[in-house]
């Protein structure tokens, strides 16, 4: 059984990872560094394979689909 320092570092880094993703797919698009089809792609397939798996993989899969919407909502900005 964890101990609960041992849940709250993964917990810490659960959320960490998630914030990371969301401003780094954000920062990508944003920049045009990467398409925004091409980065909604890729989280499309993360959520896919992380659905066929265990519970963390489908808190995962939550987790990423929530980035994945959050991007899909995204207008970036026209390069002139």
């Amino acid at each position: 059984m964890p101990t609960k320092a041992e849940i709250n570092a993964l917990a810490g880094s659960a959320i960490a990872a998630f914030h990371l993703a969301q401003f780094s797919f954000g920062a990508l698009v944003k920049n045009g560094i990467v398409p925004k089809s091409e980065a909604e792609q890729i989280l499309q397939q993360a959520v896919k394979v992380n659905r066929t798996g265990g519970p963390g993989n489908q808190i995962a899969a939550d987790m990423l689909t929530t980035v994945l919407q959050k991007l899909s909502s995204f207008q970036p900005p026209t390069r002139q």
